[in-house]
């Protein structure tokens, strides 16, 4: 298992943008949409990580076939420094509407209030919370952050599926040996998503 990279991402987009002619920013505002009733995914990001923003959302809507909500996509502020009550009304209505968050942990979603406010009150709400680490080259360590620890490290395998792991420590405990070993411990981002009811120890 390994963690997504900036390149890996990024050419994702520039495939996207190369194949629409329009930059990242225009092909995002061309993806806008009607709103949906549902939407299998929350995407939690900072506005700085424009190209890889867009790279993430095409992996999971376009080569994963998942319903994304991006507020950078849909929401009619795309400036989060300019955010009203209103509009923060209008994102726990479209968290409401998801069944899960992924938090894109960039290089800039450190200094994201808004990223770590959508994350507290979706984990408040619905528990079904995930991380996706973006690092810059595959030899990096993923420096992580004390509260993200919480939920599951989305990694790539080797035939480039996302997947998310379960609590081991939970099933271990669960279960008694070695029955845990014949468990799946890693489940497919797609079913992670899409599933109605997710067993408790692949939740945050």
């Amino acid at each position: 298992m390994t963690l997504l990279t900036e390149d890996r991402v990024r050419e994702r987009a520039r495939m996207s943008t190369k194949a629409a002619g329009l930059s990242s920013r225009e092909l995002l505002a061309r993806q806008a949409r009607t709103s949906q009733r549902q939407y299998d995914i929350f995407l939690s990001q900072a506005i700085k990580d424009e190209e890889l923003v867009l790279g993430v959302y095409t992996i999971l809507s376009e080569d994963i076939g998942l319903t994304v909500f991006c507020d950078w996509v849909e929401s009619s502020v795309s400036d989060h420094g300019n955010t009203t009550p209103a509009d923060a009304e209008y994102i726990k209505g479209k968290m409401l509407a998801s069944r899960g968050l992924m938090f894109i942990d960039s290089e800039h979603a450190d200094a994201s209030s808004w990223m770590s406010w959508e994350i507290g009150w979706f984990h408040g709400a619905k528990s079904r919370v995930c991380v996706l680490p973006i690092v810059h080259s595959e030899n990096d360590q993923y420096r992580g952050r004390e509260f993200l620890g919480l939920y599951p490290m989305v990694e790539e395998d080797d035939r480039f599926v996302l997947r998310v792991p379960a609590r081991l420590g939970d099933v271990v405990a669960r279960y008694a040996a070695p029955k845990p070993l014949a468990l799946a411990t890693w489940m497919p981002f797609q079913v992670w998503a899409t599933m109605e009811t997710l067993p408790d120890y692949f939740l945050s």
